[in-house]
């Protein structure tokens, strides 16, 4: 039962050319719906929400929270998949982490940008 789940949650074991479109489209349909929640005075899921999720902060938690500890357990009982499924998430894990990184140095420097012109 925990293999037929690990492949259902797998998407990010598969390389990053494969896996971010249907990522993309995962959280387009999560900001639909909380969108269509807001507008209906529904409570919103907080990772649905487009205005306070990105898609480094939707992984990195994904990964870490989720997938890292049930490929982890999983690997245990079959080593050999550590190294083609959960080396993979540790690297897209690494991989969102750096985006982020990215993205908060932005958002630091636009800060920073305006607080200079005013």
């Amino acid at each position: 039962m925990v293999l037929i789940k690990c492949c259902d949650i797998s998407n990010e074991v598969r390389p990053m050319e494969v896996s971010e479109p249907w990522l993309d489209c995962l959280l387009e349909e999560y900001f639909n719906q909380s969108d269509r929640e807001k507008m209906e005075g529904l409570p919103v899921a907080p990772f649905m929400d487009r205005d306070k999720v990105t898609k480094p902060t939707a992984q990195i938690g994904f990964i870490k929270f989720v997938l890292l500890p049930m490929f982890e357990t999983a690997a245990r009982l079959f080593p050999q998949i550590d190294t083609v499924m959960v080396e993979p998430l540790r690297q897209a894990r690494d991989h969102y982490e750096e985006l982020k990184m990215m993205d908060d140095q932005e958002k630091k420097e636009k800060k920073n940008s305006r607080a200079l012109k005013n």
